[in-house]
């Protein structure tokens, strides 16, 4: 979600009117002593397991959390038992260099600066599949960083406990606008690059309407299905700071980018306040699917710190996991790109857009298979995937139509597990308020932004 800084590091504040990136279209028990130990994914089990659609019906309740701007890698690549940092890893500083960077065990405290994400840095980084070019692209060493559990241990305590995908890829090899519009369509209608207003949507789409075909929330409405996209206004870091409103397109909500859903004030309604969220728990009027988006102190985006936005997370599932819909949900946890951190997995190119970057992805329920990791090939469709499956929708696009739905994260013959409350402190930690920002630029000179002409259309992921 960010501008880059050309020929040196461009610092600023960061608000919510950053600026324009040329878009193309292109109770329960707490946490215990010791857990399980995590156990792999056999090659034999890499498919849903014999009848696991059986007892879907036990779901009544998905709620998404989408944080910001971390790989698999960056997250679980020390994790045992996970696909993670091979031996040896050494990247070089420029093409051909000899020097290079290992990974190295990142200090928690906020990095200096952002790293690129865009369209050309995501694939600079790629290299054809190579995953060798991180640090030139990145244009710094922090690309090589990881976290482990001293540093986010709820996150491992939640993998530790529940299910973790280890091979949960983005949708689009870019940044977070592209990748949060196929968290609601299976597709981004070709956009590859973050915008900002409704009037940049529509140059950048070269359609008044902006986005013109059909999502989710659509689907969801015309089976009267339930549903809600709550907006993190508040954050724990800051309380008192209202940042945005629910209804205002930003790069991590795309819903009023769809003409279909703005200009119907009955699905604009659906668009509310994270405080609603905490309501619906507690009055009983929980809808069926819910997004969770965060304020930017709370969502992980570098400069932004983990531990912060780990507590918020689990401020979220201990609100469920306290409330009656515990026994009927599944809290998925994704993070929507890269961020600029290494990862080693070359993505599946299912298209002309990605995938791009294995991202975290965390299930969490009383019927995710406990201890367990999923090798299965996701990306933000299979969450769709799962949606419609469950409630017997038709699909959207390419994507979605053939995306494992993670049903292999399920065991709905199990007995259901307990949750996992972990304790949040009264003072979470972190920055009570804006933080300066700035974006490493590339090593080397990379191509700039295509126009839209040059990427390939949406009938590339269309069905």
């Amino acid at each position: 979600m960010t501008h880059r800084a050309r020929g040196g590091m461009l610092c600023l504040t960061f608000c919510a009117g950053a600026a324009l990136l040329f878009a193309v279209r292109a109770r329960t028990r707490t946490r215990p002593a010791t857990a399980p130990t995590p156990r792999a994914v056999a090659a034999s089990e890499k498919q849903s397991p014999a009848g696991a659609a059986a007892g879907l019906d036990k779901i009544r309740h998905v709620i998404w959390i989408s944080q910001e701007n971390r790989s698999f890698d960056s997250y679980f690549g020390t994790y045992p038992g996970a696909d993670g940092l091979p031996e040896g890893t050494c990247l070089p500083v420029r093409p051909g260099s000899k020097r290079c960077i290992r990974p190295f065990h990142q200090k928690l405290e906020s990095l200096p600066c952002d790293m690129s994400h865009e369209w050309p840095v995501a694939h600079a980084a790629y290299d054809n599949g190579r995953m060798d070019g991180f640090v030139w692209a990145e244009g710094s060493s922090n690309t090589m960083g990881y976290y482990d559990a001293r540093d986010i241990p709820n996150y491992w305590e939640y993998a530790k406990h529940f299910t973790l995908a280890d091979h949960f890829f983005s949708s689009l090899n870019g940044p977070s606008l592209p990748n949060h519009v196929y968290m609601v369509a299976a597709q981004s209608g070709g956009l590859v690059v973050n915008v900002n207003t409704l009037a940049q949507l529509k140059e950048a789409m070269d359609d008044p309407d902006g986005f013109s075909f059909a999502s989710i929330v659509t689907r969801l409405k015309n089976a009267a299905i339930t549903w809600k996209y709550y907006i993190d206004t508040n954050g724990i870091a800051n309380p008192e700071r209202k940042s945005r409103q629910p209804k205002q397109f930003t790069l991590w909500n795309p819903l009023p980018g769809f003409k279909q859903i703005r200009d119907d004030p009955a699905l604009m309604a659906h668009l509310v306040d994270e405080d609603q969220f905490f309501r619906d728990l507690q009055q009983g009027t929980l809808p069926a699917v819910s997004y969770l988006i965060p304020t930017y102190l709370d969502s992980e985006h570098p400069v932004a710190t983990p531990q912060v936005g780990m507590w918020y997370v689990t401020g979220l599932i201990n609100a469920v996991m306290r409330s009656r819909y515990w026994a009927s949900s599944v809290i998925f946890i994704t993070w929507d790109d890269y961020g600029g951190f290494y990862d080693h997995v070359p993505p599946p190119q299912l298209d002309a857009f990605g995938l791009g970057p294995r991202v975290p992805a965390i299930v969490i329920s009383p019927y995710a298979r406990p201890g367990y990791i999923d090798r299965n090939v996701y990306e933000f469709s299979s969450i769709l995937k799962f949606i419609e499956r469950r409630w017997h929708l038709t699909h959207l696009t390419a994507r979605d139509d053939r995306a494992h739905p993670l049903l292999a994260a399920f065991d709905f013959s199990q007995e259901p597990l307990s949750p996992l409350l972990i304790p949040v402190p009264k003072a979470a930690p972190g920055p009570a308020g804006p933080l300066p920002y700035c974006v490493y630029p590339a090593s080397v000179a990379l191509p700039p932004n295509l126009p839209y002409a040059q990427v390939p259309g949406p009938a590339e992921v269309r069905h």
